[in-house]
């Protein structure tokens, strides 16, 4: 079925990245129909309205709105911009955004987020913050009329009077925290998030602190299978930057989830990578959270990233999957080969040059043959040894089409290796650990491979008993301590060694394919090369 899309460019580069991107809906052949319309600080200035009754007879007609950005002012500055014979026909400048929002009732902002690039543990989650209520409902007033100065007192308000004062009010509906509530728990749950999370400030807020629990609590309880906790916001803001990975949804008030959702873009990558979703009942429109970017505008240099995945959520939601995960991959392939990016991402490429990278990936296998080995021991580090297995590996791995693009050395120590692994966990399909996976003391890789990946480490009774078997044979004895060498984590596949006690592993951890295996050059080599799953 034929979907019908507006598109509305708006002010600064929202038109640059518009005009950039939007050959991908022909690239992919979709059965969508484009119309453009106007918003923005331009009709303001020509009509003083900056969302005409023409664009909103438009938005009647369509499944959704693509946005590009959008330019606000100031109170003062909008009404200069109007020409005379308006300023006293026409009321206050209004947001569109807030406009779109409260018109069309598009109470929920969705902001997802992901691990793109970088050296950080990959990660998933979601900021979904209240639009209509809150802080930003509209009820900021200058000075204290006569009918509220029985109540609201402070002693600062006596310094110069109540006409030197501003206010605003946190408004929270019951039904409207209910229906926010409700859409993350269900956004959780389509989307495979095991939590969600309430980030607010109930120990300085206490009375619509306690309000929103009581209902974040009411409706948690319909999602048993789903973990559900209050932090304050604050605390949520450290954990977002420290450990994004341990987030799902993260739900909050307008002005708490605009700067969470913020805060999770510069997690991302930057406002030059974020997407977002305005969703209602009846309609939803899209925009990258970039902005209009005045100082920008014109020169050809903004990121376009943030457009193609916005376009990706908008076919998500329309129902397109493939071409939704065609474009995200897309885009992915071309900001992590960094040939074609523009300048906020480290490259020099145009806004056309990117868009244009991008749109012409579509049509690749999405595929990462990239690779990083780390080898482990003190005594590699001190020279006391050549490291050939650094040589050998690499070597070995060009033969089957991979490209390596680090080579590590680490200590015979868990946090750095630790480390060293979680660095390129999402970046690289395949990371090589070789070795510390004997039983001395010394040999930390096992454990630290099981910390990576969060999974005990498990005893494989049948492989215990081969290596007692062998062991006995081998030199009469078989010390308990050679136990540790038939422990893996959970979910590891075993490489069996034929000509040794010490075996090696493999586990999928965040995208990344990790095989481990021990430092003996003549049995890592000789394993390396019977490894059939490790081309695979």
């Amino acid at each position: 079925m034929n979907k019908k899309i507006l598109v509305l460019p708006g002010d600064g580069i929202g038109q640059e990245v518009c005009d950039a991107a939007l050959p991908v809906f022909k690239a992919l052949d979709l059965p969508v129909t484009l119309t453009i319309g106007d918003i923005g600080w331009t009709c303001w200035e020509r009509e003083g309205n900056p969302v005409p009754e023409s664009t909103w007879e438009q938005i009647s007609s369509v499944d959704a709105v693509l946005l590009g950005a959008i330019t606000s002012k100031g109170k003062e500055e909008a009404q200069q911009a109007l020409p005379l014979y308006l300023r006293e026909k026409v009321g206050n400048y209004v947001s569109p955004v807030i406009q779109l929002r409260q018109r069309l009732d598009l109470y929920a902002n969705i902001r997802p987020v992901r691990y793109i690039e970088g050296e950080r543990k990959p990660f998933r989650c979601c900021v979904i913050r209240e639009n209509t209520e809150g802080l930003y409902a509209g009820f900021d007033f200058k000075g204290i009329p006569a009918t509220a100065a029985d109540w609201l007192t402070h002693p600062n308000i006596d310094k110069y009077g109540p006409d030197e004062v501003t206010w605003s009010v946190r408004l929270q509906t019951r039904f409207g925290l209910e229906r926010l509530f409700t859409t993350a728990f269900e956004y959780a749950k389509e989307n495979n998030y095991t939590r969600v999370t309430f980030a607010d400030k109930p120990n300085i807020m206490r009375e619509s602190g306690h309000f929103g629990k009581a209902i974040f609590d009411t409706v948690a309880a319909r999602y048993p299978e789903i973990k559900a906790d209050i932090h304050n916001v604050d605390a949520v803001a450290l954990w977002l930057v420290k450990k994004p990975h341990e987030f799902g949804v993260i739900v909050a008030e307008n002005m708490f989830g605009d700067i969470l959702s913020d805060l999770a873009a510069g997690v991302m990558g930057g406002l030059g990578l974020a997407p977002s979703a305005n969703i209602g009942s009846d309609i939803a429109y899209f925009e990258p959270v970039h902005g209009s970017a005045p100082s920008m505008a014109g020169k050809n240099k903004a990121n376009p990233a943030a457009m193609f995945y916005t376009i990706a959520l908008l076919l998500e939601h329309l129902g397109f999957i493939d071409a939704s995960m065609k474009i995200n991959c897309a885009v992915d392939n071309v900001i992590r080969v960094g040939q074609t990016v523009t300048y906020d991402l480290g490259g020099s490429a145009t806004t056309q040059q990117m868009a244009q990278a991008i749109i012409n990936t579509l049509s690749e296998k999405c595929t990462n043959k990239s690779a990083s080995i780390i080898t482990v021991g003190d005594e590699l580090l001190s020279g006391q040894y050549i490291n050939t297995n650094l040589q050998d590996i690499s070597c070995y791995l060009l033969k089957q089409g991979y490209k390596v693009k680090q080579q590590q050395v680490c200590a015979d120590d868990i946090h750095q290796i630790v480390t060293a692994v979680i660095r390129r966990l999402g970046q690289d399909a395949l990371i090589v650990v070789s070795g510390g996976l004997d039983s001395t003391p010394d040999d930390k890789t096992r454990e630290a491979i099981a910390r990576v990946a969060g999974q005990p480490l498990e005893i494989r009774d049948n492989i215990w008993m081969g290596i007692q078997q062998q062991l006995k044979k081998s030199e009469g004895y078989c010390d308990p301590q050679n136990q540790l060498q038939a422990m893996f984590p959970a979910s590891a596949e075993i490489i069996p060694n034929a000509v040794g006690t010490v075996l090696g592993f493999s586990l999928s951890v965040d995208g990344s394919k990790i095989v481990v295996l021990p430092d003996t050059p003549s049995q890592m080599k000789l394993m390396l090369s019977e490894m059939h799953s490790i081309s695979q």
